[in-house]
């Protein structure tokens, strides 16, 4: 286990340059082109999260599911992508307060580039840490999960025209979630994707990006009470930096 997460962390610490140079006949100093698939991105988003125990047997008192919306702040850059959720009365939460902090580093490795530089194909390599939080109002009884997995799958960037990049990623993500106080408690599979349409110098050079995210968690956590699937998808706008 400590070979592969060695491993995984070198593959991520890999230096990926986001800029290319290039150099005029007439100016001899060089300049800067950010690569296709490096924009740095941050984003506002709304989510529709569907919280599902998969025990049917709960009293109410133990069951924290709930089918309602989040809004959710996303910083993605090259080498790193941060994500809030927050969850409660303002979102449209009755019974429930939701939060979601999420980190993840990830370095995305060419497997193929076309010879004219505007479709990519890479495998991305990535470690989340993130906490889940749903608390039910007006009592302390809460559902708290702290997370450690590693993913990798598949992502594809194409430029489709000269101000409009496409961009496809889903990948696969397994680990160990624990409870405060806790090293081990269970289990976590976890599968995310996301699409997302780049339009370029919008705003000067600042670009808006229109994104879609799907995301599915299993918590498999010793007994059967916390036995949580959740499942939600989500649309953003951002800029890019």
């Amino acid at each position: 286990m400590k070979n592969f997460i060695s491993l995984t962390l070198f593959l991520i610490f890999i230096p990926l340059s986001g800029y290319s140079q290039m150099f005029s006949v007439d100016d001899s100093s060089p300049v800067r082109q950010q690569q296709l698939g490096t924009a740095t991105v941050f984003s506002i988003g709304w989510e529709m999260g569907e919280f599902e125990n998969r025990n049917s047997n709960l009293v109410d008192i133990d069951d924290y599911s709930f089918d309602d919306n989040i809004l959710k702040l996303r910083l993605d850059t090259p080498g790193l992508k941060m994500a809030l959720g927050l969850g409660g009365s303002i979102t449209g939460m009755s019974n429930n307060s939701y939060l979601n902090i999420l980190g993840r580093l990830h370095n995305n490795l060419n497997v193929y580039m076309s010879d004219e530089r505007n479709f990519i194909f890479q495998l991305p390599i990535q470690i989340t840490t993130d906490l889940m939080r749903v608390q039910r109002n007006n009592t302390e009884s809460e559902f708290q999960q702290s997370s450690f997995i590693v993913g990798t799958g598949v992502r594809t960037v194409a430029i489709l025209s000269e101000r409009f990049d496409f961009s496809l990623k889903a990948t696969p993500n397994y680990g160990f979630s624990f409870s405060q106080g806790n090293l081990f408690g269970g289990s976590l599979f976890r599968f995310d994707g996301s699409s997302q349409l780049l339009i370029k110098n919008v705003i000067g050079d600042r670009g808006l990006a229109l994104s879609y995210h799907f995301d599915f968690r299993s918590y498999d956590i010793d007994g059967n009470q916390n036995d949580y699937d959740y499942t939600s998808h989500s649309i953003s706008i951002g800029i890019t930096f």
